[in-house]
């Protein structure tokens, strides 16, 4: 298999020095990590992503001028469908998380996870996985969460964690099933959210013990 993350060029896009230095530290120790530019706010953002054609956009969502990062992802999910954004912010409340999730983008972390977790985070996120902070779990949003008995997954939701089970990634996903990954995307957030789990892992381990889908055993 490719190794997906190889010269995966990133944008920083954050209103403080500090954060985007720590994480420029953080990815150019790595050679499969390059950064193409930052930018503190909306328009020079969008301008600077348009320009420099990223893989990867870490965004916070309090940035200067008068749009948000939920507006810059917004925007961006329209401009480049394909473009792989993760939410990197101080904010873990649910009306900013919901926000996100459902402006499609692929990861939200919370700024004190380790630098060694975010960069851990953000190639699985190129690779195709959705990820998000552990510490989230108390938050997921509650738009996402049925009023079916027991929180039940709904039959499409296990479907696509079923097919996550068998090692699709979320492209491949949405062209077998005739969706955008976004819809892909918001049908993982919404079993994490039933599951009670951070990220598709132990969302396959845990519905399986529950017999929602089936993991075959390698070792049999």
């Amino acid at each position: 298999m490719p190794d997906l993350t190889q010269n995966c060029k990133v944008m920083l896009v954050d209103d403080h020095p500090v954060v985007r230095q720590g994480m420029r530290g953080a990815l150019e120790n790595l050679d499969n990590f390059i950064i193409v530019g930052e930018a503190d706010n909306a328009d020079d953002a969008i301008s600077a992503i348009e320009m420099l054609d990223p893989d990867l956009v870490l965004l916070d969502i309090r940035i200067k001028g008068g749009r948000s990062g939920i507006d810059v992802a917004n925007e961006l999910r329209k401009l480049r469908p394909n473009l792989k954004i993760v939410a990197l912010t101080n904010h873990a409340q649910e009306p900013y998380l919901r926000a996100m999730i459902e402006a499609g983008v692929d990861g939200y972390l919370l700024k004190d996870t380790p630098p060694s977790e975010i960069v851990k985070s953000i190639t699985k996120v190129v690779q195709g996985e959705s990820v998000y902070s552990e510490s989230l779990g108390e938050v997921t949003p509650n738009a996402y969460i049925t009023s079916e008995a027991g929180g039940d997954l709904s039959s499409i939701e296990a479907e696509v964690l079923q097919m996550v089970a068998d090692g699709a990634t979320n492209q491949s996903i949405a062209q077998d099933l005739s969706m955008d990954q976004k819809t892909v995307q918001m049908h993982l957030a919404r079993s994490f959210a039933k599951l009670g789990v951070p990220d598709r892992d132990a969302a396959i381990m845990k519905a399986a013990d529950e017999g929602l889908i089936v993991v075959e055993d390698e070792s049999a």
